[in-house]
């Protein structure tokens, strides 16, 4: 009996079979030899250069905002408010008449005279508060000062905050970085960084990368950082608080001047009752 040749559909049957075997077969020295997989839910390549750039950011960083090792702590209390002036600042807070700078500006003035009334209830302790404003503008640096730190004055407090003006971006972590210096130069122990912002960061560094790398420091050098979403979704700024930082929300003018006269009574002036602390004024 003569034998049968193969028919052309038997011999593509046989063909196919043995391309997807060799591929199998391949696919497991690959993975046996450490080579990368051609699976489809294969993970992308981390970036090396990336990941050097943010090892090179933070160890700048780390270098930029460490205090001098032979730094004495002093008795005291100093605080820096650090308010946004950035262009959407200048817009109206949802549901209100009032404008967020012009929120921002009246619970700063009401810090400034808590700071004062503390300041006179305790004139053996060393009392000083600053006001620091931040936007992006050209030829301009991210924060500026307002008022220099130093002894709380009302009077001349209430006038510049009251002229500070919005535009520009939103350098949160440059900005968070200049004052931080300026509260480290005063020399006391009991510090406090607090930032009011109604956006995310549009310019600069990124605030939690500053956050993490202040909270890396020392005990002794550590300052207190908390963290003002105002009028914008608090969840933006999840990874600043996930570096220990305090993230409160306001998401209303009453709000926002609750939480500063909170934070004064319960964090920043912990000696002031509760009770001794003015109502925020309403402009």
């Amino acid at each position: 009996m003569a034998r049968r040749s193969p028919t052309i559909v038997e011999l593509a049957i046989v063909c196919v079979t043995l391309l997807i075997m060799g591929r199998i077969a391949s696919n497991v020295i690959r993975d046996r030899s450490g080579g990368p997989s051609t699976s489809s839910s294969t993970s992308a390549p981390e970036d090396p250069a990336a990941d050097r750039e943010a090892r090179d950011l933070a160890a700048t960083l780390r270098a930029r905002l460490t205090p001098p090792a032979d730094t004495v702590w002093k008795d005291g209390l100093a605080a820096v408010v650090l308010v946004d002036v950035s262009g959407s600042m200048h817009d109206r807070i949802r549901g209100e008449s009032r404008r967020k700078i012009e929120a921002a500006q009246a619970a700063a003035i009401d810090l400034v005279g808590a700071f004062t009334r503390y300041a006179a209830a305790h004139p053996d302790t060393p009392v000083l508060v600053g006001v620091h404003e931040f936007s992006a503008r050209a030829g301009a640096p991210a924060a500026r000062e307002v008022i220099p730190l130093g002894k709380p004055d009302p009077l001349t407090a209430g006038a510049a905050i009251r002229a500070m003006k919005t535009g520009g971006g939103t350098p949160i972590g440059e900005a968070m970085a200049v004052a931080r210096l300026a509260l480290d130069r005063s020399g006391l122990k009991r510090r406090h960084l607090l930032v009011v912002t109604d956006g995310q960061n549009t310019d600069g560094v990124d605030p939690a990368v500053v956050a993490s790398v202040l909270a890396r420091q020392p005990e002794e050098a550590k300052a207190s950082l908390y963290f003002v979403a105002f009028d914008v979704d608090a969840e933006v700024f999840t990874p600043v608080k996930n570096t220990g930082a305090l993230l409160l929300p306001a998401k209303s003018g009453a709000e926002l001047a609750a939480t500063f006269e909170e934070l004064l009574s319960d964090r920043i002036l912990v000696e002031a009752p509760r009770a001794t602390l003015e109502k925020p004024r309403t402009p």
